[in-house]
């Protein structure tokens, strides 16, 4: 599972940009258009029957591509989450 640093305190404003979650809604809902298609693709890939060793490999490899994609899809949607989602706060009961 992916797991990247928080961003650190001392980072340049130049390089920080406010966007706010609406719009990163959005391109998450972009990202899992991505990982619907690409994995249509790999199942289409499926239904091609050969006998022909050559283009098996290729249908194997390519499918085997889109499979990848779809993994580097699900990590990019998660780093997403991340900044969407908003911080969990945890409850605690107090008698």
């Amino acid at each position: 599972m992916y797991k990247h640093s928080s961003v650190a305190a001392d980072v340049p404003a130049d390089r920080l940009i406010i966007v706010d979650r609406f719009h990163l809604r959005l391109m998450d809902a972009r990202v899992q258009d991505i990982y619907n298609i690409t994995e249509h693709l790999a199942t289409a890939l499926d239904a091609i029957k050969t006998k022909d060793d050559v283009s098996q490999g290729v249908l194997v490899a390519v499918k085997a591509a889109l499979l990848a994609n779809n993994e580097l899809v699900g990590i990019v949607s998660e780093m997403f989450c991340e900044y969407v989602l908003p911080p969990q706060v945890e409850v605690t009961e107090h008698e």
